[in-house]
C-alpha cells in the first residue's frame, strides 16, 4: 500500500521544507537570521529583502521556482561563475 507523504510547506528564505504549524514559526526567525547575515556583507554585496510569492496559479512547484529564485539572489563569485 503506498503511505501518503505529509504535506510540506516551503520557506521562501532558505527553500527549507516545513509542516504548516512549523512554517509560521520558521519563517520570522528566517527573514531576522537574514536581515544579520546581510547587514554584515559589505554594502555593494547586500541584496534586498526576499519577499513572500503571493499565490500559485501555474503549474510549476513552489520549490522549484524558489531554487531559481536563491540563484538569482546569490552573490557573484570570481572562483565559480554563475552558468
Amino acid at each position: 500500500m503506498l503511505q501518503r507523504r505529509p504535506c510540506f510547506r516551503v520557506c521562501y528564505i532558505c527553500g527549507r521544507e516545513f509542516g504548516s504549524q512549523a512554517i509560521s514559526i520558521h519563517e520570522p526567525q528566517c527573514l531576522e537570521k537574514w536581515h544579520t547575515e546581510n547587514n554584515q556583507l559589505p554594502r555593494h554585496l547586500r541584496r534586498a529583502e526576499p519577499r513572500k510569492p503571493g499565490v500559485l496559479t501555474d503549474w510549476v512547484p513552489i520549490k522549484f521556482k524558489i531554487t531559481f529564485r536563491q540563484k538569482d539572489l546569490l552573490a557573484p563569485c570570481k572562483y565559480f561563475p554563475a552558468a
